[in-house]
């Protein structure tokens, strides 16, 4: 029985509503964006080996306070329900978590836990973690944490949230996949004014592949192969430092300044372990503001081996797709080393009567990427240009991309782009 457009209408906008709220009210920080790499990064460049099952997927936090308890109970999502994520190894996969939080940090540590269920295969995934505030000047806290997760390098430029819209609304999923089981232990950092921060982790788990599968998705049913990750029991430890020169009020507000993140991971030789590899990435952003409102951002990235050798396939570098090349689908370019540069120019446009219904600030921008791999011989670009703009409720931004390079392959012609967060 064929299903009726009204039907695929009203469930399409039931998932966007689910979704824009739940990513909004969790994580306000990261408004959610749209739903696929045709149509459609805090900008991790890949996540955190200490990363918990990710932010659940339903909106409003439930927190309270029990008289004579000394930890604040928050249930994040719906009474602690939520949905962790929405992918083509996973489906869809319902979990349930609390946090405590203290009312004391420095006497106990933050408490968290949650557990999902794949619906496309039988599989418990679960986090538990304690974080302790160590009594000492800034933020520094240890942090140990259990866990068993379908995890992904790519998320550095694609929130977990808007890959969930994409995989369920058209078959694109834009990450690639891999399981780990094991644990983590980190000591983690923060200067006072919060311009300077730091990590330092050790990791042990195991690295499984992920089998492809094909959940429902509204339009579409050809998703692009999982690759295999080169499995095996993993021992690295890890450094990052991050620093933030922008003075930021509103994550929807942008501020001139530098961001930079860099870090590095030593897996193998003496750790131990079956994978045996050093990598390192930085990321580094530009905010410029000339005159009141306009605008020149320009961001660059790096990732790749420090030694010279092949990665496994699960620290691979993938351009292309939103956050990266937007002239270019999802996942269009994979080695173990690359790097792209973006920029864009931000120019306000007026706000009447009737725009203020729609924006309270919008920007035309034009935009250009340019991103190689390997022996960076051969370099992919695209440019493009759209409108951006702050609403009532998040963050949207529209675009058209258009690639400059790669002509003469399939799918060469324009893609519409749309975000609810700032690709830059």
């Amino acid at each position: 029985m064929r299903r009726g457009p009204t039907r695929r209408v009203i469930v399409a906008i039931a998932c966007a509503w689910i979704g824009f709220s739940g990513a909004v009210a969790a994580r306000a920080q990261d408004p959610l964006p749209s739903p696929a790499d045709s149509v459609p990064a805090d900008s991790l460049l890949f996540p955190a080996p200490g990363d918990t099952l990710g932010a659940p997927f339903l909106p409003g936090i439930d927190a309270e306070a029990e008289p004579g308890f000394p930890w604040l109970v928050e249930l994040p999502g719906w009474r602690g329900l939520g949905i962790e994520h929405y992918n083509r190894v996973d489906g869809l996969t319902p979990s349930w978590g609390l946090a405590l939080e203290p009312l004391d940090p420095v006497e106990r540590p933050e408490l968290a836990g949650r557990i999902a269920a794949a619906t496309t295969h039988s599989r418990l995934y679960w986090s538990a973690s304690a974080r302790q505030r160590l009594p000492l000047p800034g933020a520094i806290h240890v942090r140990f944490e259990h866990f068993h997760r379908s995890t992904t390098f790519d998320d550095w430029k694609v929130s977990i949230e808007e890959n969930d819209i994409a995989t369920f609304a058209f078959a694109s999923d834009l990450l690639d996949w891999w399981r780990e089981k094991g644990y983590a232990l980190a000591l983690e950092a923060e200067t006072p004014d919060g311009r300077w921060g730091g990590a330092l982790t050790y990791l042990d788990a195991s690295q499984r592949a992920q089998r492809d599968r094909s959940p429902f998705a509204l339009f579409g049913a050809n998703y692009r192969d999982n690759p295999p990750a080169v499995e095996g029991d993993l021992h690295s430890l890890s450094a990052l430092v991050q620093v933030d020169t922008r003075d930021i009020q509103s994550p929807l507000l942008p501020s001139p300044g530098w961001w930079l993140r860099a870090d590095a991971e030593l897996a193998g030789g003496l750790l131990g372990g079956e994978l045996d590899f050093r990598r390192a990435a930085i990321e580094l952003d530009r905010f410029s503001r000339f005159r009141q409102d306009v605008w020149w951002n320009t961001r660059a990235v790096w990732m790749g081996p420090l030694d010279g050798d092949s990665l496994p396939a699960q620290r691979h570098v993938m351009l292309g797709g939103p956050g990266s090349l937007r002239g270019f689908r999802g996942g269009s370019f994979v080695d173990s080393q690359g790097g792209q540069i973006s920029s864009e120019v931000r120019l306000p446009l007026p706000v009447g009567r009737r725009i203020a219904l729609l924006f309270l600030s919008w920007h035309w921008v034009a935009f250009a990427d340019a991103g190689a791999l390997g022996d960076y011989e051969e370099w992919h670009a695209n440019v493009g240009t759209g409108i951006s703009g702050v609403n009532l409720l998040s963050f949207v931004e529209i675009f058209v991309a258009q690639r400059i390079t790669d002509l003469d392959e399939d799918g060469s012609g324009p893609r519409f782009v749309v975000r609810f967060r700032r690709d830059l």
